[in-house]
């Protein structure tokens, strides 16, 4: 997910990226460093979210926009290359499959 020419190097606040083509860093709180793990372990938005509502006291939901508002900062300045994400939904945090099958039915 990082780009070949960003380099990431844990800090005692969280991390610094550094983009080695141009010089530039950036500094991630430990919040942003382990969203960032999270998905260079290979887990998505909806891994992120969990894990950050299990290491500090935040809604799911203010957690998935800060995750995604992350990503996107990331993706804009060019340290991470893009992908199609999984967008973090209840079904997706239920581990629902895509296609709704198996979904409990509203009840009215």
């Amino acid at each position: 997910m990082l780009r070949s020419d960003v380099v990431r190097a844990p800090t005692e606040y969280g991390a610094v990226l550094l983009h080695t083509d141009d010089g530039r860093y950036w500094t991630l709180n430990r919040s942003g460093d382990l969203v960032l793990r999270v998905l260079l372990d290979g887990g998505d938005v909806a891994a992120a979210v969990r894990e950050l509502c299990t290491t500090v006291e935040v809604d799911p939901q203010v957690a998935r926009h800060d995750v995604e508002g992350l990503l996107a900062q990331l993706a804009d300045v060019g340290l991470i290359e893009p992908e199609s994400e999984t967008r973090w939904s209840p079904e997706v945090e239920a581990g629902w499959p895509r296609d709704g099958a198996g979904r409990p039915e509203a009840r009215r």
